[in-house]
């Protein structure tokens, strides 16, 4: 089942998609995926907690996209007694081809022959049964293809080397609560997009006056 629209990916109106716990050198990252409206809103919410050089350490960070707009903030970011979040939200527009990948029942035969995509078939993962692919970006660095299982286009599972996010939880046509896809009061909103021309900006008018001098 294909996409409705762009920006509304998934063919299941509304969930929550927990994923099992990664853990890697004493750290572990828990992920909670929330959409509705078919995609259109979505909130992943990462948990990482464990030690690092011997410093408790706790991160909170959420990710909101509405439409093809993506904002990133940290509720928590302790390493010790120290919290070092901010009240800082990271805004920026996803790009088409980044919105495309995310119909995965549906790529583009321009996609397909990118990413080398293959269907694999399918697999359960908890307790339903998805599609199987695997892709392999040209280009890539990596040893071996990526594999993903998505059902209706929505991420059951992704092994990226050592890497599995696997759900272990799904609840479809579960009710989201508005404020999940809302930024809290009090935070800032910066646009990265132009934080990243600015930072461009000056690299290139120093270029054009060199020229000259080189004459």
């Amino acid at each position: 089942e294909g996409a409705k629209a762009p920006d509304q990916p998934y063919g299941e109106k509304s969930g929550i998609v927990v994923y099992k716990p990664m853990e890697m050198n004493g750290i572990k990252a828990v992920q909670t995926l929330y959409f509705d409206d078919y995609g259109k809103k979505e909130m992943r919410e990462t948990v990482v907690t464990g030690s690092m050089q011997g410093a408790e350490t706790k991160q909170h960070s959420i990710d909101i996209r509405d439409g093809n707009i993506a904002y990133h903030f940290e509720l928590e970011n302790k390493i010790g007694d120290m919290d070092r979040a901010t009240k800082d939200v990271y805004k920026q527009v996803i790009p088409a081809e980044m919105m495309e990948q995310m119909n995965v029942a549906n790529l583009s035969e321009k996609l397909r022959k990118s990413y080398n995509f293959k269907e694999e078939g399918t697999e359960k993962v908890a307790g339903i049964k998805g599609i199987k692919y695997s892709i392999q970006p040209e280009g890539s660095q990596m040893d071996g293809p990526i594999t993903g299982v998505h059902y209706k286009n929505i991420p059951l599972k992704i092994t990226l080397g050592n890497m599995i996010i696997e759900a272990e939880k799904v609840d479809f046509g579960a009710k989201i609560a508005p404020e999940k896809f809302k930024i809290p009061a009090g935070y800032n909103v910066i646009d990265a997009d132009n934080m990243q021309e600015m930072q461009q900006a000056p690299a290139d008018t120093s270029a054009e006056v060199q020229e000259p001098i080189k004459k």
